[in-house]
């Protein structure tokens, strides 16, 4: 790790909440990075099991901040970015361990191509690491989203990086001068799609997003979050249709957005059946309320894009009805 007296190459933000029996591993993980130029920032999200107390104990180099309650993943990254002094960012969930070579190959991919504005990993089960759990992610024509090649054998052959359109936050590097061009993540969304969103505005401005399968990460899926909880309905249903509205270019909204209501309709299905639609309409409802803001943020973000609707809608992903799409558990598991 990078002594404090120079800036680093890369600052690693890890946002914890009540994850104390998972942050001993990650850190380790980390301390035995081939690539030494780097910090680490960890975020604590207003913890109640004493994980900030731990690591000023037990791992004194690392930066801490220590939040007064859970500002969400979206606003827990935000406030490390604060604190970050790198060229480059990594954002690393505390729920994971990292391969040794896992920032030296992050690293050398965003230096290949300035253009690319972020690069994430290859991120395999923890308890099944034969397993893909995701491998970059996908965007639907109708704002559905699933990770690419989830559940599927990790094959040696497929080891070159690819174009994707999600760097998924869960274990990604970004550029910090484009962070500063187009700025990082929204906090409205507080848990879940800020990371789809990101990406899908980098896109806007012009930039690539790739995903590098060398870079590889275990991850202990849904070890602190608790799907089809309330509040996660709550966050993803709202943010799903957030990000659509926000970041279709005009021609490609109008277009698909009878597509994005028939996967809406499928969800209040689904939800109703689960037991979950009371959190599904009030994710609605709140949009609907805060219509009038997310369109003016669509309107100042479409008013710098540089990308052409038809650039756009050849990077989404048409066969939505076609192809089975995989559930894309949440991968913003630090924000509770």
């Amino acid at each position: 790790m990078k002594t404090p007296s120079s800036d680093p190459g890369i600052s690693v933000i890890i946002v914890n909440w009540n994850g104390l029996a998972l942050l001993d591993e990650c850190l380790q993980s980390l301390e035995k990075q081939t690539f030494q130029d780097y910090e680490i920032i960890l975020v604590d999200n207003g913890s109640t099991d004493g994980s900030a107390e731990w690591v000023r104990r037990h791992y004194p180099r690392v930066k801490l901040l220590t939040l007064k309650s859970n500002l969400g993943f979206s606003a827990g990254n935000n406030a490390g970015l604060g604190l970050a002094r790198g060229e480059f960012i990594a954002l690393l969930n505390n729920d994971t361990k990292a391969e040794p070579d896992w920032l030296a190959v992050l690293y050398s991919c965003l230096q290949a191509d300035g253009r690319i504005a972020a690069c994430d990993s290859r991120v395999l089960y923890y308890d099944q690491p034969r397993l893909v759990w995701s491998s970059g992610g996908s965007y639907t024509v109708a704002g559905s989203v699933f990770a690419r090649l989830n559940r599927e054998p990790d094959q040696k052959d497929d080891q070159q990086p690819v174009d994707v359109f999600i760097a998924i936050a869960c274990a990604a590097l970004y550029r910090k001068k484009v962070i500063d061009e187009i700025g990082f993540f929204d906090e409205d969304y507080f848990n879940g799609y800020e990371d789809v969103d990101w990406s899908f505005r980098a896109h806007l401005f012009g930039y690539r997003i790739v995903n590098e399968p060398r870079a590889r990460v275990y991850h202990k899926v849904s070890t602190t979050q608790v799907h089809n909880s309330p509040e996660f309905v709550y966050h993803g249903q709202r943010n799903v249709s957030i990000t659509f509205i926000k970041n279709m270019p005009g021609a490609l909204l109008w277009k698909y957005w009878p597509l994005h209501l028939i996967y809406m309709m499928g969800s209040f299905i689904y939800f109703a059946k689960v037991g979950q639609l009371s959190a599904f309409l009030r994710a609605k409802w709140d949009l609907i309320h805060n219509l009038p803001a997310l369109w003016r943020k669509r309107r100042d973000l479409q008013g710098k894009a540089r990308l052409s609707s038809t650039a756009v809608e050849t990077m989404l992903e048409k066969k939505w009805l076609g192809i089975k799409v995989k559930k894309f558990e949440n991968k913003n598991h630090a924000a509770g």
